[in-house]
């Protein structure tokens, strides 16, 4: 049986290559298993293992995963991480972790459960962060992978579920899906973060309510995870080249008076798994029925909200945006204490954001600290380190994560969208976006998801764009 897996956010043009839920309660399954990481041509990307062991205080499950990475003129990126699930012997979920490494840099995130609580410490090599999540009455850790043994593959499932990834508790559903093949029951599993759908996943079921196949959706692609003999998961494979496959080509090859003017984008939605995506200072969007229209140009959008509480909250340090880290404020405040408009204030924490990622790296996605200590990121570590700046000069700010245009070839495509990261900030009474990886802000932005950063917010972006279907983008022109 296949269990819930997470894979980490590879690169700023794939956001993610899975955002699944993290260690989760294990269902019974043999001793050891195993599983290939499939693209979307079949090609071998990867291998996991799942292995249980009893032990006197009751059960462990251990997890381990590799990936291999490569992009042309780059050394082969190992990924690996590592889960543990320990119950008690009343079956009851006592510890869950989490070991991640990307070369040097690693993320240990270790949740204790007990007495209707969760407390969370993540700790990297610059950081270390605790919180404490309430856990509802009837909480699963298992992402409904126990509630699949009884389901009869038509009544719709919803529940909460505990996810360390998130470090919260999501909302979360199991509803039938068209194409079920003979002895299997197609279906599709959502994640919620309150309202706002952040993740999506087909699931093929077995007999006995067993998951025989988990296949995840990203912009550009997808990824398939499908049991196998060790033999099978340790052949050896080929590294994945990410960027060539997280693109998709643009309908038409925009103009640049159209990039800085104002568009209107129609889309549907795929398999009819429909959401509103958000709307900024420059994004407006219309729902009706199974269509979404999205308007981007400069003051298009109604902006965030902007009452007191909403822009506290922008402000305040998290643990992906350190702002209050005695390290970001000897970086800002020099430009902090300027007396320029907000708005100059967040161009130049654009540029100074830029000077501290003196290397290109594509793998990972990391928090404000990581990225200082790293030295190196993409666009996401671009957008963390701008909002981070910000926050610190007291300017809230929220990180926005979805695809912009590209009319340069690009690893080998051009005229294509991608998945990207940048960052609106309240400045001069109104929310405006801010770029600092593209330098510029323009209307082939097109929004998806808005949070802090958060690995949760980045991930979705790439999983909601894979929902989209094009119909037709217009330039909008003002007579």
């Amino acid at each position: 049986m296949i269990q819930p897996m997470q894979l980490r956010p590879l690169t700023c043009l794939a956001l993610a290559i899975l955002a699944g839920p993290a260690a989760a309660q294990v269902a019974p399954v043999p001793a050891a298993s195993w599983y290939r990481i499939l693209a979307a041509d079949g090609a071998a990307i990867g291998h996991r293992s799942q292995q249980v062991t009893q032990t006197a205080e009751g059960r462990e499950t251990m997890g381990m995963q590799e990936i291999l990475l490569q992009e042309p003129g780059d050394p082969v990126t190992r990924v690996t991480s590592q889960t543990l699930v320990k119950e008690d012997k009343a079956g009851r979920i006592v510890l869950m972790s989490d070991y991640s490494q990307n070369g040097r840099s690693w993320t240990r995130t270790v949740a204790r459960i007990e007495g209707g609580k969760a407390v969370i410490t993540r700790t990297t090599r610059s950081d270390s962060h605790s919180a404490t999540v309430s856990l509802p009455p009837g909480v699963r850790f298992d992402s409904g992978a126990g509630l699949l043994r009884g389901w009869d593959g038509v009544t719709p499932l919803d529940f909460q579920n505990f996810s360390l990834d998130g470090q919260s508790v999501e909302r979360m559903t199991i509803e039938a899906a068209p194409g079920s093949a003979p002895g299997r029951i197609a279906a599709i599993r959502k994640r919620y973060d309150g309202q706002q759908l952040r993740a999506v996943a087909r699931l093929e079921i077995g007999p006995g309510g067993r998951i025989a196949a988990v296949i995840q959706p990203m912009f550009g692609s997808r990824i398939t995870i499908v049991p196998a003999t060790r033999e099978e998961a340790l052949a050896s494979h080929p590294p994945f080249r990410v960027l060539a496959n997280v693109m998709i080509k643009s309908p038409v090859k925009i103009a640049q008076p159209a990039i800085q003017g104002h568009i209107r984008y129609r889309f549907g939605f795929t398999g009819g798994i429909e959401f509103a995506p958000p709307e900024t200072g420059e994004q407006r969007v219309t729902m009706a029925g199974d269509e979404a229209t999205v308007d981007i140009c400069t003051g298009c959008g109604p902006g965030l909200p902007s009452d007191p509480a909403y822009l506290a909250d922008a402000r305040r340090a998290t643990p992906w945006l350190q702002s209050d880290a005695a390290k970001v404020r000897a970086i800002t405040g020099r430009i902090s204490r300027l007396k320029v408009s907000d708005a100059r204030k967040m161009a130049m924490f654009a540029q100074e954001a830029l000077s501290h990622l003196g290397r290109i790296d594509f793998t990972g996605h990391f928090s404000a600290l990581e990225t200082l200590a790293r030295g190196a990121g993409d666009c996401t570590e671009a957008a963390v380190l701008l909002a981070t700046f910000g926050r610190a000069a007291g300017i809230p700010t929220r990180v926005v994560n979805g695809l912009v245009y590209s009319r340069e070839r690009y690893h080998g495509v051009s005229n294509a969208f991608m998945p990207h990261s940048w960052v609106v900030a309240w400045v001069d009474g109104q929310w405006r976006s801010f770029d600092a990886a593209l330098s510029v802000f323009d209307s082939t932005h097109i929004a998806l998801t808005i949070g802090d950063g958060d690995l949760r917010s980045v991930s979705a972006a790439s999983q909601l764009g894979s929902l989209l279907i094009w119909q037709s983008m217009a330039e909008v022109r003002t007579r």
